[in-house]
């Protein structure tokens, strides 16, 4: 019995030293858990991985890391928030703080939406402009027997391109300013309409053009694209009193541009914009009461206009499909000459791939791995904002 005794006795100094062991380990094992994650935290803030609101944010600098400490400013097109517009007859998303303007003519239905700080960044949407002249004789005529006749003072649309078409666009500026229709006040008064690249046909038939232009003392870029369109043939004898016609015969019968689309921004930014241009494009509704004016204008009238018969998305995804095949050689150097001429040097963040402008000199200073200089093909993305050393 009193072997038994001392046998218990031991198994349970055995079982309370295991116990207090586990108990050990398990304390040992959680403070190692907690202390871990602590100094993962503690060394995560130290290290300077970045902080910030989104809009602007500091990075590196840590204690325990080798990256100097800097400065970054969010791209104004990496914060667009979005506003409906809706007038009953036409729907759309705008960038918050735009303006819209339309017209009256249901027929000539145009849209044209507008940032008022920078009158640069638009979008313009027509579904029809009428009344061109096919010709010099054509013009002429007019002048000569009507000359109190709008075709008399249209532009000549020659060849019938759609970049024929916006050489001379401008130049309806100012026609039909004193009228009811005041579409063409919304028309830029622009100059120097210069094509970078013919994007070929949109769905709508016309090309899509990527093209410069000079407005107000500045570079403008943007996307382009109409359908010119010869919807008949009046031809008269160049000389009413030639009865006979034996000094020739001149088709005066006037062209019409259907699906007039195009947005805009200055040209070392429009990269940065072309994306939310055209979403606010594949936004774009025209309402029940739209269609049935339309329908009730047109009564016996031809219309070939395909912008009310398309999905406005399915037309902005073949702008991007366009624009995602475009040749870059233009977006690598007009975006050097600008950062060049701005003072600006551009960098890349290795961890995330976001591009940056920086002042220039900011690589000659700037001791760490993280960022690098961009490459050639870096230059056709749009910049995520501004860096700089603190």
């Amino acid at each position: 019995m009193e072997k038994q005794k001392t046998e218990h006795k031991a198994e349970q100094k055995t079982f309370f030293n295991n116990n207090r062991f586990v108990c050990a380990l398990v304390i040992i094992t959680l403070s190692t858990l907690v202390l871990g994650a602590s100094a993962g935290i503690l060394i995560a803030n130290l290290s300077g991985n970045g902080s910030g609101d989104g809009r602007n944010k500091t990075a590196g600098g840590g204690l325990f890391s080798n990256e100097p400490k800097v400065e970054i400013k969010a791209s104004e097109t990496k914060n667009i928030q979005y506003e409906k517009f809706d007038n009953g007859l036409v729907s759309m998303q705008i960038p918050k703080g735009w303006k819209v303007q339309t017209n009256v003519n249901v027929l000539t239905y145009t849209i044209y939406a507008y940032d008022p700080s920078h009158t640069e960044r638009m979008i313009f949407a027509n579904l029809k402009s009428e009344g061109f002249n096919k010709s010099k004789d054509a013009q002429d005529w007019w002048n000569r027997y009507y000359p109190d006749a709008a075709f008399a003072r249209m532009p000549i649309i020659s060849p019938q391109t759609t970049e024929a078409f916006f050489k001379i666009y401008p130049q309806t500026h100012n026609l039909r300013a004193n009228e009811a229709d005041p579409l063409v006040n919304f028309i830029p008064n622009y100059t120097n309409f210069s094509v970078i690249q013919n994007l070929g046909k949109t769905i709508l038939g016309g090309d899509l053009l990527r093209a410069t232009y000079q407005l107000n003392n500045k570079k403008i870029q943007g996307l382009f694209t109409g359908l010119v369109s010869n919807t008949g043939s009046i031809n008269q004898t160049k000389n009413i009193f030639d009865i006979l016609g034996s000094q020739g015969t001149v088709d005066v019968w006037p062209l019409t541009v259907y699906d007039i689309f195009f947005f805009t921004a200055a040209d070392d930014e429009f990269n940065d914009w072309q994306k939310i241009l055209d979403k606010c494009i594949g936004t774009i509704e025209y309402s029940k009461e739209f269609m049935s004016q339309h329908a009730k204008a047109l009564q016996n009238q031809s219309d070939l206009t395909k912008t009310l018969s398309k999905n406005a998305s399915d037309i902005s995804d073949g702008i991007m499909d366009s624009w995602n095949k475009r040749q870059t050689s233009y977006d690598i150097t007009s975006q050097k000459q600008s950062d060049a001429t701005l003072g600006y040097e551009r960098v890349k963040d290795t961890e995330t791939g976001e591009i940056y402008r920086a002042t220039n000199g900011f690589m000659d200073s700037y001791n760490g791995t993280r960022y690098q200089s961009v490459s050639d093909n870096d230059y056709t993305k749009g910049i995520d904002g501004y860096i700089n050393l603190k």
